[in-house]
C-alpha cells in the first residue's frame, strides 16, 4: 500500500512478484498498516512486560559474539 514515487528494481521485480498498480484497501476495512487494538487492561499488561523486558543500555554484558574472541585455536 505504498504511495508516491515508489522505486522499482531487481529487489521487487521478477517471476516471483505480482505488481499491483492500484491496490485496493485492506479487506477488513483497515488502512493496510500494521495496527492492533487492545483493551485498557491489555495496555497495563503490555506496559509492565515492556518494563520487565527492557534492555539495560548501561550494562556491558558478554555476548555470544564475544565468547572466545581473541583466543588462538
Amino acid at each position: 500500500m505504498s504511495s508516491g514515487n515508489d522505486a522499482r528494481g531487481p529487489w521487487n521485480e521478477g517471476a516471483d512478484w505480482v505488481f499491483v498498480e492500484d491496490p485496493q484497501p485492506a479487506v477488513d476495512g483497515g488502512d493496510g498498516l500494521a495496527t492492533v487494538g487492545v483493551t485498557d487492561a491489555d495496555v497495563q499488561v503490555l506496559q509492565a512486560m515492556a518494563s520487565r523486558t527492557a534492555s539495560d543500555a548501561s550494562s556491558d554484558r558478554t555476548t555470544g559474539a564475544d565468547l572466545g574472541a581473541g583466543q588462538v585455536m
